[in-house]
This record gives structure tokens, C-alpha cells and sequence, in this order.
């Protein structure tokens, strides 16, 4: 699974979430719905408000890279009807997470952020595996590319982060 860590604060991910919305991709939080609808996030603001206080984990599905449709089933454990997104059925889709926080003892004293690419996806109406395409690691690689551009790699100990120009500042490391 392709992966990336960084550290960006609230105006670098609005700005990332802008610069995705522009070129057509959709962010869809992992939540638990009460249809069988899934929710497209319409605006910066409903972003931040999910990020905020409903999930830190995050489907990012664009049509010049998705296939099918992502899966929702109903949660048959729960009385009351609660619907949630299969991981790695339908799409193929990008993960992000953006946490809230971070540990008192974390190399960075800052929220982390992470990107992920699953290499294999399974099909929405059968069990068959397929490949991630190459339309999507194109664009997987255009925002891991955006990320880099909007950090500089820090060395700390013997490990390297992706640490935004505005979170060095906050956390005096510029």
C-alpha cells in the first residue's frame, strides 16, 4: 500500500481540499449513514465540519479514476439502521485521514495526515480482486506532489516528515 504521512494545520487542508475539489475529486467521509446513500461533501466549510467532529477518515473517489460505485451495507448488528462503506469494495478510491491531535509524547507536536493507495481493489457485485488503475496512481501522485510542494522534509532523529511551512512555524521548527 502506497502511503504518506504529513503535517498540515487547518488552512493547509482547506487549501488541499480546495485544490482536490478543482480538479474534480470528491471527498466522502466514513461515517455511518442512515440510508443507503453516501454522502459527497459539497464545500470547504462541510469539510471542515466533518473533519472537525465526525470522522478523520476520509473516501476520495474522482471519476477519472473510479469504476464502480462504492459498497454500502447496512450493519445488520444494529437495531436501528446504520449503513457504512465497504473498505476496498467498488471504486477504486484514495484514503485520507486528518486526526484532531497528537500524543504528548509524538516526535511532531502537531495533527498528522495521511494518504494511502491500496493497490488491489475488490469488485462492488463479486469477490474478484482488480488492480488499482493508472489513472488512479496519476493522480494519487499529482496530490502526494501538491503535499510535497506545500512542505519541507524535516529530518528528526533518524526518520524524515512532510511538514508544512505553516505548521513549522506554528510549532517553532522554521
Amino acid at each position: 500500500m502506497a502511503q504518506m504521512e504529513f503535517y498540515f494545520n487547518d488552512d493547509d487542508r482547506k487549501e488541499l481540499f480546495n485544490f482536490i475539489q478543482l480538479k474534480g475529486g470528491k471527498f466522502i467521509p466514513d461515517v455511518g449513514y442512515e440510508t443507503d446513500n453516501y454522502i459527497i461533501i459539497a464545500d470547504c466549510e462541510e469539510f471542515m465540519h466533518y473533519q472537525r467532529s465526525e470522522t478523520t477518515h476520509f473516501f476520495l473517489i474522482d471519476a477519472k479514476y473510479s469504476l464502480e460505485p462504492l459498497q454500502i451495507n447496512r450493519n445488520k448488528y444494529i437495531d436501528k439502521p446504520a449503513y457504512f462503506i465497504d473498505q476496498r469494495i467498488g471504486g477504486p478510491y484514495i484514503d485520507f485521514s486528518f486526526y484532531r491531535g497528537y500524543s504528548d509524547d509524538a516526535v511532531i507536536p502537531f495533527m498528522k495526515s495521511l494518504i494511502e493507495m491500496y493497490p488491489k481493489f475488490i469488485h462492488f457485485d463479486s469477490s474478484q480482486e482488480f488492480k488499482a488503475t493508472i489513472e488512479l496512481k496519476g493522480y494519487y501522485n499529482e496530490i502526494m506532489l501538491y503535499i510535497k510542494n506545500k512542505c519541507n522534509l524535516i529530518l528528526i532523529g533518524k526518520k524524515k516528515y512532510w511538514i508544512s511551512i505553516n505548521v513549522q512555524k506554528e510549532i517553532g521548527q522554521d
